[in-house]
């Protein structure tokens, strides 16, 4: 028989934790519900006592949210599969960070899915705690400190954004090249970082499918074409629709 795991589900709403349950239970067996909280104080404690492999961590709760519980620890001792309901900015950092998160109301496929990866991770002591650690960092920080999480193999890899020379696109893949001359690949779109990057970062999209770290550029011609010329040497053609955006971001 195969060991189960055990669980905790921490949501403010009962009704919430009534259907996680129940879909837990009949769709994934091998987990076992060791406690229930609905708010960062009690699971605090519930967690201290049943010493939980996963939790179910709902992000919006009242009076402290989901990740405050996870910043009283300095190392994460367990997998957490975030539950939200639609939340823009939160689920962006999320999925930066390599983690997993169910929308409410929650899918049995995804529900099955992110099970499946969190006892893989439990199984091979991979824990996510770095990830989470990052998660927190990139939420409290600006956009040019944060650190992107990819996949190196069976691995997975943070890096510094600040590091990040560009970012073109390829048919549904993002290529980020950094001035280390490393080159990593992740499933994303171009749309999808400068979400994550806010208003107020360095990147800047040049065109269609690229964009450039302004902190990294060496200099550039405001003729026709606007060619910008990066600290390694490479060359990137603006284009003339984005030129004005693109220069009024260099001024700044």
């Amino acid at each position: 028989m195969e060991k189960k795991i055990t669980a905790v589900l921490v949501d403010d709403e009962k009704q919430s934790r009534v259907v996680l349950r129940s879909l837990l239970e009949n769709f994934s067996s091998e987990v076992e519900i060791v406690g229930e909280a609905s708010n960062v104080e009690e699971a605090t404690d519930i967690i201290q006592q049943t010493k939980p492999e996963l939790v179910f961590l709902d992000i919006q709760m009242p009076r402290a949210n989901g990740f405050s519980l996870l910043k009283q620890y300095n190392e994460i001792p367990f997998e957490v599969i975030f539950v939200t309901s639609y939340d823009k900015y939160a689920i962006s950092a999320i999925k930066f960070s390599a983690l997993d998160y169910l929308l409410k109301p929650v899918e049995v496929s995804d529900l099955k899915e992110a099970v499946a990866k969190a006892m893989k991770s439990i199984s091979k002591k991979d824990n996510n705690g770095m990830q989470i650690i990052n998660l927190l960092h990139s939420l409290d920080s600006e956009s040019n400190e944060r650190k992107i999480a990819v996949h190196s193999g069976e691995s997975v890899k943070l890096i510094n954004t600040s590091n990040i020379l560009y970012i073109e696109s390829d048919e549904g893949v993002c290529n980020l090249f950094t001035i280390n001359n490393d080159k990593y690949s992740t499933a994303k779109y171009l749309k999808d970082f400068e979400d994550y990057f806010g208003e107020a970062s360095t990147f800047v999209r040049i065109h269609k499918s690229c964009l450039l770290n302004t902190n990294h550029i060496k200099g550039y011609d405001k003729g026709e074409p606007c060619i910008i010329e990066m600290v390694n040497g490479q060359t990137f053609e603006v284009a003339r629709r984005k030129k004005p955006e693109v220069l009024e971001k260099l001024k700044k």
